[in-house]
């Protein structure tokens, strides 16, 4: 998780109100998968604002959420507290400080590891394998794809959002973020690499739609604002909102929602 994974200020802010969270469906599926109970140890690596670490500690003794971001981890103890949610620590951190928790968790002390939408930042062989030795033998890596990004989508209004955002943010790569078949395709071949094993992927699609105000709020909780001077958000803001109520004016935006959860476990014994 390198400087650009950093969300601060208003990102944090819009990533805390407007990003999308994972539904019960996906919280049981993992806490089954990996047999989660009152002495099982979490770890949410990435984690932002709690969206993932808060439910999957509800199934656990404790979840840690570990991000770079102190802004976006304001936020995640804040939402845990309104939770009543009292078994979750948080720590500034990046990747590459996996290997400093062995001293603070324990050699093969946690039972899962989770990476929602936030492997794309990391080096991902690297991760597994400083992983692997906070593992208890059983457990194991889940790398969570929670829909796509929204520049992404196939939509009468994606056109609009993308060339307004393109006018007034300069040239972009438009990443998928992890989410694409050839980025999970290459996680699972380097999580077989790296020694896990029942190496797999649960799949769930739904739709979801959203209000303007919803939806712009979760574009810009990716979006690279920081690209602008402060006094040209609100221009960039009133332009964007134009161009979308012209591109879909019912104001009913709806977002295709593919869910896909990549486990690998380490071996028993």
């Amino acid at each position: 998780m390198g400087t650009a994974g950093v969300f601060d200020g208003d990102t944090a802010d819009n990533y805390a109100e407007y990003r999308r969270g994972y539904r019960p469906a996906e919280i049981e599926f993992l806490a089954t998968r990996f047999a989660l109970g009152e002495h099982a140890k979490v770890l949410d690596l990435g984690c932002g604002t709690g969206q993932l670490t808060i439910p999957l500690a509800g199934h656990a003794g404790c979840a840690i959420g570990l991000d770079p971001s102190a802004d976006m981890l304001t936020h995640a103890r804040r939402k845990a507290k309104e939770a009543g949610v009292g078994n979750t620590a948080w720590l500034v951190g990046y990747d590459s400080d996996i290997g400093d928790l062995e001293a603070l968790l324990g050699e093969e002390s946690l039972r899962l590891v989770t990476i929602g939408q936030a492997l794309h930042w990391m080096a991902a062989e690297t991760v597994f394998t400083a992983l692997w030795p906070l593992l208890e033998p059983g457990g194991g890596i889940a790398v969570v794809a929670n829909g796509t990004p929204v520049w992404t989508q196939d939509a009468p209004w994606a056109p609009a959002l993308r060339e307004t955002a393109s006018k007034w943010l300069g040239p972009l790569s438009f990443p998928t973020c992890g989410t694409s078949r050839a980025e999970r395709d290459r996680y699972a071949e380097l999580l077989v690499r790296t020694g896990y094993t029942e190496v797999g992927e649960h799949r769930a699609d739904y739709r979801e739609v959203f209000g303007i105000d919803e939806f712009i709020g979760s574009f810009y909780s990716a979006a690279p604002r920081d690209r602008l001077a402060p006094e040209q958000w609100d221009s960039f803001d009133q332009d964007l909102r134009q161009a979308l109520a012209a591109a879909q004016p019912d104001g009913r935006f709806t977002e295709a929602v593919p869910v896909r959860i990549l486990t690998g476990r380490k071996p028993k014994g």
